[in-house]
């Protein structure tokens, strides 16, 4: 993971000292609508909990970027810290086989942490005095788990990646070097899958799928 990292933070600085572009650098707020869905399997009796989850929220992001003479972007992204939400469930009537022992309030929450994104932006029309471009991007997150479970077990955080296909739209704004981008992206991620930390048996996996709308106002030099 740290390897692919180096290798795409080399390829963004080649790009900024070779390529004639111009730097732009700004602030976006970005409303992301995050899906996940997973499923539990407990121990001893091998039960098999699934459950999904949606939430919406709305978060800061800094860019910074180098833009060509023809209007491609070749950039980097970050979010500190983007929440997932959280979703209990309370077991009440364990089977036979758990002896009791899964019985009580069951609570998964998690957020993403350290989200960074390199993307290419690349313009193919024009429309209403704005480019239209897409987007192709890869993010890499950290996703932090805050669970709180009646049986005492944890799961390990896990870095992953998503691969991010956009479409968006750009211009000048009327006021010196500042600039806009409006866009629509979708983001899925790797498969998060964790035995517990305390090895007592239990096991997650789940499925992270992320919609995000974004407006962004840059600078230029």
């Amino acid at each position: 993971m740290k390897r692919f990292i180096t290798i795409l933070l080399s390829f963004l600085f080649i790009s900024f000292q070779s390529a004639k572009a111009e730097v732009g650098f700004g602030i976006s707020g970005a409303y992301h609508m995050i899906d996940v869905s997973g499923t539990e399997t407990t121990r001893n009796s091998g039960e098999k909990n699934n459950g999904s989850h949606s939430e919406d929220v709305l978060v800061p992001e800094l860019f910074l970027e180098a833009i060509t003479d023809g209007g491609a972007a070749i950039g980097v992204s970050y979010i500190p810290t983007r929440e997932m939400g959280s979703k209990s469930r309370t077991d009440t009537n364990p089977t036979a086989a758990d002896s009791g022992n899964d019985a009580g309030t069951y609570k998964a929450s998690a957020e993403l942490d350290n989200v960074v994104q390199f993307y290419v932006d690349y313009p193919f029309a024009d429309a209403y005095g704005a480019t239209i471009y897409g987007k192709v991007g890869v993010q890499h997150a950290t996703i932090v788990t805050l669970e709180s479970l009646n049986s005492g077990s944890t799961y390990p955080d896990e870095d992953v990646l998503g691969l991010t296909l956009g479409l968006g739209a750009k211009g000048d704004l009327p006021y010196g070097n500042l600039y806009y981008k409006a866009e629509a992206a979708f983001t899925d991620f790797e498969d998060y899958t964790e035995n517990d930390s305390t090895n007592t048996g239990n096991k997650v996996t789940a499925e992270l799928e992320d919609v995000s709308v974004k407006l962004s106002v840059g600078y230029k030099f």
